[in-house]
């Protein structure tokens, strides 16, 4: 275990509804605050999991061993990743479910000459069918909410999930700088999230629907140490089940964070991720 400042906790004093967006520089200052957690290694609690499924199903996320084809991550995605992705959700994460696979041969790459590290606490998805409605609106307009509602809506599909698939790319040693800290969303109460949106992250200025996180105690905050270049992490964006709609949310939030531990001149950390939706279909 490690004690570390997370950045972007939602004030407690902050009332009820939207947040202000999640943003560098468009939030106010008094919104969000940093504070120091326990953040407990994430490898003893994958050994005690009986899969790496049952992980994910329980606690959305887990790790993956995954050597990848890919040597050129900005010409290979297509070509090489996307059937690799394919791969790894049926037969890691739903090995015993029918499922159909959703997915964009797009990255979101971030380190030195990409984006920022997303450096404050944050889940991607938001709560609602509806809210995800509206971030496929600000991508694909129109035609992709009618596309994925009436995939959606077919009483073949119990239900749906949004995936990330998170790994280091172009590096030489372990991931120590700028890792990730993952809070189980069993740790959760509904009570201490609230949603808000970005403008940074959609082109044109676009507007995306996410959640941040008020600090509750009970929350349980982990991390993979030294993550290689053959190790992918899955992570729930979000997720909808029709015949539960009031089930224990799975959407993890998640922040990159300074290790404590890390010592000068570490790799600086490469990294991308990959989004993917899965319709979970009827057994």
């Amino acid at each position: 275990m490690i004690r570390a400042e997370l950045s972007g906790f939602l004030s407690r004093d902050f009332p009820a509804g939207m947040a202000p967006p999640m943003d560098l520089g468009l939030a106010p200052a008094a919104a969000y605050y940093s504070r120091e957690v326990d953040i407990e290694d994430a490898r003893p609690l994958q050994e005690r999991a009986k899969t790496e499924a049952q992980l994910f199903a329980d606690h959305g996320f887990t790790l993956l061993a995954h050597q990848t084809r890919v040597r050129d991550w900005d010409r290979e995605v297509a070509s090489i990743y996307a059937p690799e992705v394919v791969e790894i959700i049926r037969n890691c994460l739903f090995p015993e479910r029918r499922i159909e696979i959703l997915q964009r041969a797009n990255l979101i790459r971030r380190g030195p000459d990409q984006r920022y590290y997303a450096a404050r606490i944050h889940a991607d998805g938001p709560l609602t069918v509806d809210g995800y409605a509206l971030n496929l609106a600000t991508f694909g307009g129109p035609p992709a909410v009618r596309r994925w509602r009436e995939a959606y809506s077919r009483d073949a599909v119990a239900g749906f999930v949004s995936i990330g698939l998170w790994r280091t790319t172009n590096m030489k040693e372990p991931l120590r700088h700028m890792p990730l800290a993952l809070c189980d969303p069993v740790s959760v109460d509904r009570a201490d999230i609230a949603p808000t949106t970005s403008g940074t992250i959609a082109p044109m200025g676009g507007t995306t629907h996410h959640l941040v996180l008020r600090h509750n105690p009970r929350q349980a905050w982990y991390y993979y140490p030294e993550m290689t270049g053959e190790e992918v992490l899955a992570m729930t964006v979000c997720r909808f089940m029709k015949d539960d709609p009031d089930a224990q949310q799975r959407n993890v939030f998640h922040t990159a964070f300074e290790d404590p531990t890390t010592s000068v001149g570490a790799e600086v950390r490469q990294s991308c991720e990959h989004r993917v939706g899965v319709m979970i279909l009827r057994d």
